[in-house]
């Protein structure tokens, strides 16, 4: 547990605390999340391409590689590009749209997918999600991957906040939530942590942001997850 802790601190530290110094050392506001990408490569000029991810029969992986669809920003319908991200580790594939960019990481402990915000061009590695599981064929119940999760966030200096007994989900995929919150001199990162099941596999998600980020990065991330289809199984 030590181990898998102590690698999975440094990737979220890596890309998560960085960009707080950043703010702290300058004074550039972040751009407007509600701006498309402009000059990207990956669009299509509206145009799906109909090409698939892979040929094969399995649907998660035959899927085309870019399309057009419609995120809700602040109430009204916008049109944005997205491409296909295969994650083979995490077993499943989705679309991510083309303002926000994608890595992986794996060890001999799990998987790891994380996704920043990108919004007019500029890498914001205060807002991200991290999709992590413990390796394929490595058990974890629910409970043991939100305690695992609430160790990572601590361990990077955010805290937990209380929820009322009440409270309803943030996600309809979540099994267990809980929110967090990191807030300095001039500047305040808002987020919730989602544990989930799907098949053997538990994983959980980081959901962090910029306060004044929420309106715009929480739908894209809804989104991505609404699109996840997940491999069949061997």
């Amino acid at each position: 547990m030590k181990k898998i802790l102590l690698i999975l601190a440094a990737v979220f530290l890596v890309t998560g605390l960085s960009a707080c110094k950043e703010v702290q050392e300058g004074n550039e506001e972040s751009p407007p999340i509600s701006e498309k990408p402009n000059d990207n490569p990956k669009q299509t000029d509206g145009q799906d391409e109909d090409t698939p991810g892979e040929s094969v029969d399995d649907p998660a992986k035959d899927r085309p590689n870019t399309k057009t669809d419609m995120i809700i920003l602040e109430g009204m319908e916008e049109s944005f590009q997205f491409t296909l991200h295969h994650s083979q580790a995490l077993g499943f594939s989705t679309y991510i749209v083309d303002d926000m960019v994608v890595e992986e990481a794996s060890s001999g402990e799990g998987d790891a997918m994380i996704v920043f915000a990108n919004f007019a061009g500029k890498r914001n590695e205060d807002a991200k999600v991290q999709i992590f599981s413990k390796s394929e064929g490595t058990n974890a119940t629910i409970e043991e991957q939100a305690e695992f999760a609430r160790e990572v966030v601590i361990s990077n200096d955010f805290e937990i906040k209380q929820r009322s007994d009440n409270s309803p989900n943030r996600f309809d995929w979540s099994e267990v939530e809980f929110d967090i919150s990191q807030k300095g001199s001039n500047y305040s990162i808002l987020g919730t942590v989602s544990v989930f099941q799907h098949g053997d596999r538990v994983y959980y998600a980081i959901v962090q942001y910029p306060e004044e980020y929420e309106e715009g990065f929480i739908p894209r991330v809804v989104k991505m997850f609404d699109d996840i289809v997940w491999y069949e199984a061997p």
